[in-house]
């Protein structure tokens, strides 16, 4: 009892203060406990009480598990340590033959980074454009202790190079960890210096992490090149701006390495900006809680392709607000409209106390209401770019007369693959959707999310779903209800560059190794990729498939188109290659696969080209290829 009224008391204490803008959405649901004139009103101490009681219990229960730092050594290929015996037969891990062991194992640390390395390619294409391969994604999941992230969202962000020369047949490898603040305080301490979003623990037991608000940014999820700079990407900050050949940070190691772009980003730079080819810039979005006004404000930003900076020196940040946090990880772009899916959303009080006091991560206090009926699609015209700031500050979506609101059949979406206005009027758009939303980062047994027991057991499968909207009438065109294109477990939808918001037929996500026949509503029934695939949005009986080995898994798919494709043209949208890292769980081996996509068939064909790379690289999230950008391979090559 005594230690729950000192909770209770440093409960009121800390909920006053100011916190980080990215951690304050879990302290909304206090603001009716605690008011201006007492610190305690007894009936809500007591049911505050009550939870901290079970929050202490976990405390005192987990203490040698959840708490303590493991000293045991990273994990090694073939480990049994992973378990998956209770797994429902008809779950696609069973179905689709996946290796969830090997898949665990590769949730390793890359062991090394390496500076410029020429690789000779002698079976490059020669019809393979000459650029620079960029790809960044979560490769540190244990400390240098030992100590685990238990989210891979957690893990600190690497950038992976590879230069292309079909003149030389040759490539330039490398790669190197962003130099973040948390990153090099990391490798300072030889532990874990922040906590994470996920529910990774900060090292130091209970009380390092108890009424902790801040968290690492791990700058591990994006990474976009433009003019003579490389971005690093995260949603939960600012991005860090990097050297396109050594992947070291321009401005210094640490904290000054970041860029708010001239003064445009106050606060956050989501992982996922949209390319206009056509007006040559990226839209893109970020977004912040505040708990004292109980308003979670959403900025749009749009910036030019090559500096990456606005081209207005006064520009306008059209900002709209919603009166509760919502989980917006991407968006999509059409030339009128920056269109959002926006689901009904609250804080999950019990496990906002639970993050609180470090038995869980921040970002499972946020959780979607599965129960409601609709999800609001939200279209913002890119008109209000150009109107005064005054007029498109604090913008009510579901008041103002500018905005379109539309209500579709609930789901919940990470990633849309194009979205593009048809000659009719209409918007389409092709997405990746899922029952519900699961980030699985109760961290109560202290285990990372891929060590588990059957680790997808709350999965719903997902599925990719093309909308197409009448915005005269605020509905789904009728007549054209929303049509599935594939339901093997897509995800990571893309396409070329070029193609974006333009009207495209071809989608390229990663996929599960085998065709699967679940109900989309079941949980338990997601799994890990195996393949990736083609998709033919006009006529999905054309789709292609292509699976790899059981212990094999592929990245994000990233397009280049050949020399001499022009793939904005319907007639040679998919005279591209694709390229694709493939992480081998069961050797602990990494590959870059080239994929031939043009011509029906061309895919199920397998790669053109498939070699090892120089280093392990764990399994990656997103990319891009810079056309055109290149060194002078034998003046930076150090072997």
């Amino acid at each position: 009892q005594l230690s729950c009224l000192v909770v209770v008391v440093v409960t009121s204490f800390v909920l006053r203060r100011p916190v980080n803008s990215a951690t304050t959405a879990i302290i909304s649901p206090f603001n009716s406990i605690f008011n201006k004139s007492t610190n305690m009103p007894s009936y809500n101490a007591f049911i505050l009480t009550s939870f901290l009681t079970q929050a202490i219990y976990f405390i005192h229960y987990h203490s040698a598990s959840a708490l303590s730092t493991p000293t045991s050594p990273l994990k090694t290929p073939n480990s049994s340590s992973h378990k998956s015996s209770n797994v429902n037969p008809k779950s696609p891990i069973v179905t689709t033959g996946v290796d969830i062991q090997a898949w665990g194992n590769a949730f390793n640390n890359c062991p090394k980074e390496l500076p410029p390395t020429i690789v000779p390619l002698p079976d490059l294409p020669s019809d393979f454009p000459t650029g620079t391969y960029y790809r960044n994604g979560h490769a540190r999941f244990y400390a240098d202790d030992g100590t685990p992230v238990l989210h891979p969202f957690d893990a600190d962000g690497m950038i992976v190079a590879m230069t292309f020369d079909s003149t030389t047949k040759q490539m330039l490898f490398r790669n190197r960890f962003v130099e973040s603040e948390g990153y090099l305080a990391d490798k300072a301490t030889g532990g874990m210096s922040e906590r994470g979003l996920f529910g990774t623990m900060k090292t130091g037991g209970l009380l390092n992490n108890a009424f902790r608000m801040g968290y690492k940014h791990v700058a591990n999820t994006n990474v976009i090149h433009a003019g003579d700079d490389l971005y690093a990407l995260w949603e939960g900050g600012k991005p860090y701006v990097l050297d396109p050949l050594t992947l070291r940070n321009k401005g210094g190691p640490g904290k000054v390495g970041m860029t708010d772009l001239n003064g445009l980003v106050n606060e956050n730079f989501s992982a996922h900006p949209r390319y206009d080819p056509v007006r040559k810039t990226y839209v893109n979005f970020g977004s912040v809680f505040n708990p004292i006004k109980s308003e979670f404000k959403v900025s749009l930003y749009e910036v030019d392709a090559e500096t990456f900076r606005s081209r207005n020196p006064s520009p306008t940040i059209p900002n709209f607000v919603l009166g509760a946090p919502a989980l917006l990880h991407d968006f999509i772009l059409t030339e009128n409209y920056c269109i959002f899916n926006i689901n009904d959303t609250k804080i999950n009080t019990a496990a906002a106390i639970k993050a609180m006091l470090g038995l869980g991560g921040f970002a499972g206090s946020l959780e979607v209401n599965d129960s409601a009926e609709t999800t609001n699609i939200v279209l913002i015209p890119r008109s209000l770019f150009n109107e005064e700031q005054s007029s498109v500050d604090s913008i009510n979506l579901f008041d103002d007369e500018r905005i379109i609101v539309m209500p579709i059949d609930r789901h919940f979406n990470f990633h849309y693959a194009n979205a593009y206005e048809d000659d009719d009027g209409s918007v389409v758009f092709d997405t990746v959707q899922i029952d519900g939303m699961e980030l699985a980062t109760d961290n109560n047994d202290g285990k990372p999310i891929w060590l588990k027991e059957n680790p997808f057991d709350a999965v719903a499968p997902s599925r990719m779903v093309r909308y197409k909207l009448d915005l005269q009438l605020k509905t789904l065109a009728i007549g054209t209800p929303p049509s599935v294109l594939t339901s093997r477990l897509p995800e990571f939808p893309s396409i070329p560059r070029d193609v974006s918001i333009r009207k495209h037929r071809y989608v390229y996500p990663v996929t599960a190794r085998k065709k699967v026949d679940v109900n989309p509503k079941e949980r338990g029934m997601g799994g890990p990729v195996g393949g990736i695939a083609k998709i033919d949005a006009i006529d999905p009986s054309n789709n292609e498939y292509f699976s790899f080995e059981p212990y094999e898994f592929p990245s994000e798919c990233v397009l280049c188109p050949k020399i001499g494709k022009v793939v904005s043209k319907p007639e040679e949208e998919d005279g591209c290659y694709l390229l694709l890292n493939i992480v081998n769980g069961r050797d602990l081996t990494a590959d870059l696969a080239i994929f031939d996509v043009e011509g029906k068939g061309a895919l199920e064909k397998g790669p053109v080209l498939r070699f090892q790379l120089p280093v392990f690289v764990p399994h990656m999230l997103h990319g891009c290829f810079s056309e055109g950008v290149t060194f002078d391979f034998d003046a930076v090559s150090t072997e």
